[in-house]
Parts: structure tokens; C-alpha cells; sequence
């Protein structure tokens, strides 16, 4: 088996990333959910507009997070 080791920023750099919850009530909002496939879908952070993307952490029980 191969071992591939990614170093990224965000959650959104991932291959087990997904949104959800695309929708809202008013036409000009733009939130989604960040959950883990890897996770189970778990939710990473909820109703995410794109300018809190840079301040979301990568979690403590992200699957796929080395401890060093």
C-alpha cells in the first residue's frame, strides 16, 4: 500500500472535502456546510460564507491529521 501525505491550509484543499446545505432564503446568500467523507460526514463547520473560509481550522479529529 502506498502512503501519499498532503501538507494543506485549509479543509477545502482535501480530497475527503464536501458541502452540503447549498441553499438559503434569500437569493443573495452564499453558506454551505464543510463536512468530512472520511469522517462519516461529520461537519466540519456549518453555514460557511466565503469570507470565513481563511479562519476555519483544520479539526482536532480530522481522520487523516498526523500527530508530530
Amino acid at each position: 500500500m502506498t502512503q501519499i501525505i498532503l501538507d494543506i491550509k485549509s479543509c477545502k484543499e482535501c480530497p475527503a472535502f464536501n458541502t452540503t446545505n447549498h441553499y438559503s432564503t434569500d437569493g443573495w446568500d452564499r453558506m454551505e456546510d464543510w463536512v468530512c467523507k472520511d469522517a462519516d460526514n461529520r461537519k466540519i463547520q456549518g453555514a460557511v460564507e466565503w469570507h470565513e473560509e481563511s479562519k476555519i481550522q483544520i479539526p482536532e479529529w480530522c481522520p487523516k491529521r498526523l500527530i508530530k
